[in-house]
């Protein structure tokens, strides 16, 4: 809206003031234009408060140059990163790289290329691609909301992804494998439940453990394990589970490979700050569901045994066969890691790009949409 580009040339004449009068203009008129049309456009990126008809009134100046800088460097940095939507966004820790924004700008202003050095920050994959072409024909107000919002958290990602990645999309429970952009396998998952939510990070898959063992958290120990191993021990011997005390009393607990083993049989190395994984689950009955948000903030995955060898090429699948058929808990490592990508995103584009948008439910409100 108007007021959030009037408030930018508010506070840039408030510092800006100083400039020195004798000193050369950095904008010229044609630079002005190109930023007055870049603002015009901000809405087709899902940005709403450029209005940028205040910036029709300026002209070349030592006025105009704080003016023109302000603005410029907010919608470089909502285009590079994402706005502030996403970027106060406390579950989101995927990390954009940094840019030097008054370079880039001076560079931008050296070359005359104002519009050109805009789109650039933008991404160029299909798949913002898709859904800015579904914002530009969405006429119902409150998808048109929800679509922006996913295309803020889009422009927070890093513009390279890599030739071959995982992307997890926790809305939509599912997990794909994605290869030069074509998305070669796709799975089902569970995510975290609204009061133990998965959050949005990236970490690299290194390996693929067969067999794992579980080194339970501190926050089930208390919540659940605990009270059964020190109640019922012969139970809990079943199950596998292996406790110990530390010098301090502290109570410790880590389950065997086997059946009962809540990593399943097979789990993704990825380490993370978060401790969250992706991995087998024995409840595989809870894939049959539509709605899959049942974890402690774990992705578990459906059919791990063909993701297992999707990610580690078809000469594994003899090993790991092998592995599952002996219980051996073994680590089978990546010949390269591969990036991981664990994000929100509560719309997409239509498969062909032409049709209606999917929506998924925003389980943990994080869209701040009301229908």
């Amino acid at each position: 809206m108007r007021a959030g580009l009037l408030a930018i040339i508010g506070a840039a004449l408030g510092v800006g003031l100083g400039a020195g009068a004798d000193a050369a203009p950095r904008w010229t008129t044609s630079d002005l234009t190109a930023l007055h049309d870049v603002a015009q456009g901000a809405g087709a990126e899902g940005l709403s408060d450029y209005d940028a008809e205040p910036l029709l009134g300026l002209v070349p100046g030592d006025l105009t140059d704080p003016v023109a800088d302000a603005i410029a460097l907010k919608l470089a940095r909502d285009y590079f990163e994402g706005s502030n939507h996403v970027r106060g966004d406390r579950s989101w820790h995927i990390e954009r790289g940094s840019l030097d924004y008054e370079a880039w700008l001076g560079d931008a202003l050296s070359h005359h290329s104002v519009r050109a050095s805009f789109r650039s920050l933008l991404p160029q994959d299909a798949r913002y691609t898709a859904l800015r072409r579904t914002l530009a024909g969405c006429a119902k107000p409150v998808e048109c909301t929800r679509i922006a919002v996913n295309l803020d958290r889009l422009r927070a990602l890093p513009r390279d992804l890599g030739s071959r990645y995982v992307w997890v999309d926790v809305p939509a429970y599912r997990l794909d494998v994605v290869e030069n952009g074509r998305t070669v396998a796709s799975h089902r998952i569970i995510v975290g439940k609204p009061g133990s939510q998965t959050p949005s990070f990236q970490a690299k898959v290194t390996g693929v453990t067969i067999n794992p063992w579980w080194n339970v958290p501190c926050s089930i120990v208390d919540e659940s394990v605990g009270k059964l191993v020190t109640s019922n021990p012969r139970e809990a011997a079943r199950r596998g589970y292996v406790a110990t005390r530390d010098a301090k009393g502290k109570l410790t607990v880590r389950q065997k490979p086997g059946p009962d083993n809540a990593l399943g049989r097979i789990k993704l190395e990825m380490p993370n700050p978060f401790d969250v994984y992706i991995h087998d689950t024995p409840s595989r009955d809870l894939f049959a569901r539509s709605t899959r948000a049942f974890s402690h903030g774990c992705i578990r995955t459906e059919d791990p045994e063909s993701l297992a060898v999707t990610l580690l090429g078809e000469t594994a699948e003899t090993t790991v066969n092998l592995l599952l058929a002996t219980g051996v808990s073994r680590t089978l490592k990546l010949s390269e890691p591969i990036p991981v990508y664990v994000v929100y995103v509560t719309a997409e584009a239509a498969a062909d790009g032409m049709g209606q948008p999917q929506f998924y439910p925003d389980i943990y409100r994080r869209d701040g949409v009301r229908p």
